[in-house]
């Protein structure tokens, strides 16, 4: 479950770095991504690196906090609510550990 947890989270980090990387701005209509892709032009090298860290960053926390409210860490709201994630067939619920698989996963291999 770690790993496949941590997979997903990086092949997404992949995917990123690729449509910064290879997009087209003169065919995005998006303004915000067209500004976007033209700030990442204008960084060099290690600005870009630094842009990358920082987004990495960004979603390991978001990516965190949700597994954290899935696993009932983080309270979302005043209430206390239950989340259970199951599986059909599968009696044991995948929450619970979530928000500490992830951050294990993150932590050696990052």
């Amino acid at each position: 479950m770690k790993v496949a947890v941590g997979f997903v989270f990086y092949l997404l980090f992949d995917l990123e770095k690729d449509l910064f990387a290879n997009t087209d701005i003169n065919a995005v209509k998006d303004s915000y991504w067209k500004k976007a892709l033209k700030f990442y032009s204008e960084l060099n090298d290690e600005g870009k690196e630094i842009l990358f860290k920082v987004i990495e960053q960004l979603q390991v926390d978001t990516v965190s906090n949700v597994l954290g409210i899935f696993d009932g860490i983080v309270s979302i709201s005043d209430e206390e609510i239950e989340i259970n994630m199951t599986v059909e067939g599968i009696d044991e619920p995948l929450n619970g550990e979530l928000q500490d698989l992830f951050l294990e996963y993150d932590e050696e291999n990052r």
